[in-house]
């Protein structure tokens, strides 16, 4: 079994809604493809140094999105937040979060080869604790052929 973890710092993004051009073309927003690259980038390098090519094979991926936990609220409620006793629920939206760290693993520099490659996923959306930061964590797990 193989398992390939990653964290890109900072608070995690969606991914953005598709734009039009006048003549009708879609693109992805700028923010959206730089935050991808970064994923990409934190993929790359982790594959570089446990030695793997992206992989063509089915795999599990695990997203853990630690968001930043807002700073107008009252002492008590961060401690909450930090303990996990209340859980966010603002934007971004936690699909469009998956969205976004899948696209960002996938490709000849990334972890897998083709998003279609993802058979399960297991996410969620925590607060961070204060003395952390806000961090996106993803793992994504595959065996061989024959294992």
């Amino acid at each position: 079994m193989y398992k390939v973890e990653i964290e890109v710092s900072g608070q995690p993004q969606g991914k953005g809604r598709p734009r039009f051009t006048k003549t009708g073309h879609t693109y992805t927003p700028e923010r959206t493809r730089e935050y991808e690259r970064r994923i990409g980038a934190a993929a790359w390098s982790e594959m570089q140094r446990v030695d793997l090519e992206p992989t063509d094979r089915p795999c599990h991926v695990d997203v853990i999105a630690f968001m930043n936990i807002p700073k107008s609220w009252p002492k008590g409620k961060r401690l909450e937040a930090e303990y996990g006793v209340t859980k966010p629920t603002s934007k971004p939206d936690l699909d469009n979060i998956v969205k976004s760290a899948i696209d960002g693993i996938t490709g000849d520099t990334g972890i897998i080869l083709c998003d279609t490659q993802v058979t399960s996923i297991k996410a969620k959306k925590t607060y961070c604790h204060s003395d952390r930061g806000p961090v996106l964590y993803i793992s994504v797990s595959w065996t061989d052929v024959g294992e």
